[in-house]
């Protein structure tokens, strides 16, 4: 009888096997899933039967569970290639890639390095880790399994962009867009990646098919909404292609996401409202340095803040500090999107802030489960996020205006000044410092110094062809630049060349600490934006520091954020809407030293008076449109535009 039992055990054990590995061959993952794990504690589930549970698992998005599986089979049979593919697998869809690493180096050489995904995935983990060099050479043994796959050589054109070698990423990503003519992100990164390195030949032409390929992928379907909407704030296009675009990614984060139930926001003075801050830039990071005063400053009575963090922890001031004015920190780096949005659901959110927006690193996803029961995007990102699951973005009159609502999903909340928040503590080296001084950034004395610090792609040939001009109008003026990288260096040296203009009448300023960097700033005399992405935080810096600019506002976010800066220190008079205009008025300050005395006068004197360094005020603004959400949820009506009260 006992060896009938064993028999009939050993028939069913068999039977379920076969129908459990039935399911998986037609794609049934929950049954095959259900009937692999009953079959688990028998001793002779192996190896392999644990490597496609953990398959299953992952396959279901369970990937806790599936990590677990996966080391069941690894303990079995510790070499066991598969086993180790869908072990990082699962490490890597809950961002712990520094839990993956040892894994790949542990199998770096034998079977599973003949393994393509594995191999692209040890690369993808390295550079998730900051090791790009170290990722180029795995991408490159990659392609030694498999050259035609487009994917690869994306992969290698991002991991070039983080050694700062834009020339050579935008070789890969043109290789990528050779073998895929339809992969819209591989077209928009070759541009994307010359505007790093100032290479502009072709450049109307390449924006011209940029447009064209995005309405293309529009009006066929074949968007993909791989990324890189943020390459396009700085490249001229259709301000309604842009949220296409940006709707495209926003529906690719949201797959497989499933809404969490909807809870009510309190009565009136039932709690304090909660607030909850999602983002990787809690450290020395512009978001974090601009915004730290307006959450030192809110009111603590009537809200509460949480900080969902997926950032690095850099031990910074403005880190300490920015933990230190909110109730709650929360560590969010090795969490899936799923288990980020399961814990804010749980903690009781009232309105979800999102602080990246479409920028790389962002978690849209978590925001397309619904954890809470309001949901805007705020200062990360100049432009919609393009998700029908945010409901507001908040921006002012001048950045979003309400004529410009139809290039947003989301309803627009303007705040009554500016949308940027700025820190009036920042620390400033003393006054007379080398650092304050021409002659310690090599500046000639009786020069007349025009600014720019941005990041070079967001430099265009239209705007150095006006800045040219203008240089080329006032034999005496200089350009001072950022010395963002050596090839875009070399080509913006050639490229005034090209235009008459002497090479040497182009200064370059290197990357310092940011208290060094504002206490050069007032060494030029007025600082000259760029478009169509303006300045945004070296913007406030300047203004900050009593250096006027001028500016040149087009129709989209990124081409307003300087106006609206300059509007909230009473300058909007160099805030230009048209490209001769702007030419003029820079000309023109450069001829009138009395005005332009007046305008850093004026800057200086009105420093604490102005909106735009007020972070207790900006507290206060920012807490009043949230109970204007707020009061909306409670009446049960839907989000609608918040206007600014035009008279504040």
């Amino acid at each position: 009888m006992a060896f009938t039992s064993t028999s009939q055990r050993g028939k069913h054990f068999a039977q379920t096997r076969r129908h459990a590995y039935g399911h998986v061959q037609a794609g049934a993952w929950l049954q095959a899933e259900q009937a692999l794990a009953a079959l688990a504690p028998d001793q002779r589930f192996g190896a392999h039967d644990w490597v496609v549970l953990a398959t299953a698992r992952f396959q279901l998005g369970k990937l806790e569970d599936a990590h677990a599986a996966a080391l069941r089979a690894m303990a079995i049979e510790p070499h066991n290639p598969m086993a180790a593919h869908i072990l990082t697998m699962s490490l890597m869809h809950q961002n712990r890639w520094a839990k993956a690493l040892p894994v790949f180096e542990r199998f770096s050489s034998g079977p599973a390095r003949q393994h393509y995904p594995f191999v692209v995935n040890h690369g993808v983990t390295l550079a998730a880790l900051t090791q790009p060099q170290e990722a180029v050479a795995v991408f490159l043994e990659a392609m030694v399994l498999e050259m035609s796959d487009p994917a690869i050589h994306m992969q290698l054109g991002l991991a070039l962009k983080d050694m700062k070698l834009y020339q050579e990423s935008a070789e890969s990503f043109l290789t990528a867009w050779t073998l895929e003519p339809q992969r819209f992100t591989a077209q928009i990164m070759v541009l994307h990646m010359r505007q790093h390195a100032c290479q502009w030949q072709g450049f109307d032409e390449a924006c011209e098919g940029l447009a064209q390929s995005l309405a293309r992928t529009q009006a066929d379907g074949s968007a993909r909404g791989e990324g890189a909407v943020w390459a396009l704030a700085a490249i001229p296009h259709p301000p309604l292609l842009f949220k296409a675009s940006a709707r495209d990614v926003a529906l690719k984060s949201a797959r497989g996401a499933q809404p969490l139930p909807r809870r009510p926001v309190p009565a009136c003075g039932e709690r304090r409202i909660r607030v909850g801050y999602v983002s990787a830039d809690f450290h020395n990071h512009a978001t974090a340095l601009l915004f730290v005063e307006a959450l030192e400053k809110r009111n603590t009575e009537a809200f509460e803040v949480t900080l969902y963090s997926h950032s690095p922890n850099d031990g910074s001031p403005v880190e300490q500090r920015i933990r230190a004015a909110c109730e709650r920190f929360v560590d969010m780096r090795a969490m899936s999107a799923q288990q980020m949005a399961r814990q804010i659901h749980a903690d009781g959110i009232d309105i979800l802030i999102d602080l990246k927006g479409q920028t790389f690193g962002n978690r849209l996803g978590v925001f397309a489960h619904r954890p809470a029961p309001i949901q805007a995007t705020f200062l990360g990102f100049p432009g919609t996020s393009g998700a029908d699951y945010i409901d507001y973005v908040i921006g002012d009159r001048w950045v979003t205006p309400l004529e410009h609502a139809e290039h947003y999903t989301e309803k627009i909340a303007q705040l009554p000044h500016s949308y940027q928040p700025n820190d009036s503590q920042r620390r400033r080296l003393p006054p007379g410092t080398a650092a304050g001084t021409r002659a310690h950034w090599g500046l000639p004395e009786d020069a007349l110094v025009m600014g720019n610090f941005n990041q070079s792609f967001k430099l265009s040939p239209q705007t150095f062809d006006a800045w040219t001009r203008i240089l080329k109008a006032a034999p005496r003026s200089v350009l001072w630049l950022l010395e963002d990288n050596p090839q875009a260096t070399h080509n913006l040296k050639l490229a005034a060349a090209e235009r008459g203009i002497d090479p040497a009448r182009l200064f370059f300023a290197p990357r310092v600490p940011v208290d060094v960097h504002l206490a050069r700033l007032p060494a030029a005399d007025f600082m000259l934006d760029n478009w169509p992405c303006n300045a945004h935080t070296t913007a406030s810096d300047a203004l900050w520091m009593g250096v006027p600019m001028v500016t040149l506002m087009g129709d989209s976010f990124a081409s307003r954020v300087a106006g609206s800066l300059l509007h909230a220190v009473g300058l909007g008079e160099l805030a230009c809407t048209r490209a001769e205009d702007y030419e003029a008025t820079a000309i023109a300050l450069l001829d009138d030293a009395a005005r332009l005395h007046a305008l850093r006068r004026h800057l200086v004197d009105g420093q604490a008076a102005f909106p735009l360094f007020d972070g207790a005020r900006f507290a206060r603004d920012l807490e009043a449109l949230f109970e204007r959400m707020v009061e909306r949820e409670r009446c049960g009506s839907p989000p609608d535009h918040l206007v600014a009260d035009a008279s504040a």
